[in-house]
């Protein structure tokens, strides 16, 4: 498991900036909480009977991919080159995840897996605190990047997230704001 320390020197080597760092932190207690509230809910799968016993989610591997997912974040694809990096470093597991964190379509809920938590929680988290999607995506938005075609797929895609999240609210009896509201710094 990628520990505190492991995140530091990994961190260190590739000369990850500290705003990268502060993020990656937000990111992983959001990740880890959503993924003990999942797993506390128990989501059944079609057809499954209520007393099935159902692997839980790895919460290390959650929080392992989280502290580091963004570990090469000024790389121009810092998805793959973390990636790639992790792999050079033995963490093949946390460095599958990192490879698809910027691209992933969330699973259906029965088949919700520890990447889809990870995106969940990057895509909730704006610098280094919980925000919520919308403000997350307000923030990418006003980005002087952003194009009108990159705005509208952005909206699609913050309407799909939205509905999604709403499911898992229900599912966890609570919003994401009541569960995580208090992650900043």
């Amino acid at each position: 498991m990628i520990t505190k320390e492991i995140q530091t020197r990994l961190f260190d080597e590739y000369g990850t900036p500290e705003r990268v760092r502060r993020h990656c932190d937000a990111v992983t207690a959001c990740a880890v909480r959503l993924g003990q509230a999942l797993n506390a809910a128990r989501i059944l799968r079609p057809g499954e009977a209520p007393n099935a016993v159902r692997p839980s989610l790895d919460l290390e591997l959650i929080e392992g991919a989280a502290r580091v997912h963004d570990v090469a974040r000024t790389a121009e694809r810092h998805d793959e080159a973390g990636a790639d990096f992790l792999c050079m470093h033995g963490y093949e597991k946390e460095a599958a995840l990192v490879r698809e964190h910027t691209r992933h379509p969330f699973h259906p809920l029965p088949e919700i897996d520890e990447l889809d938590v990870l995106c969940m929680a990057d895509r909730i988290v704006r610098e280094d605190a919980y925000v919520g999607i919308e403000k997350r995506v307000e923030y990418l938005l006003g980005k002087p990047s952003m194009t009108e075609k990159g705005r509208e797929l952005l909206r699609g895609l913050m309407e799909d997230t939205k509905k999604y999240f709403g499911e898992i609210e229900d599912i966890i009896g609570m919003s994401l704001d009541e569960l995580l509201g208090d992650i900043h710094p």
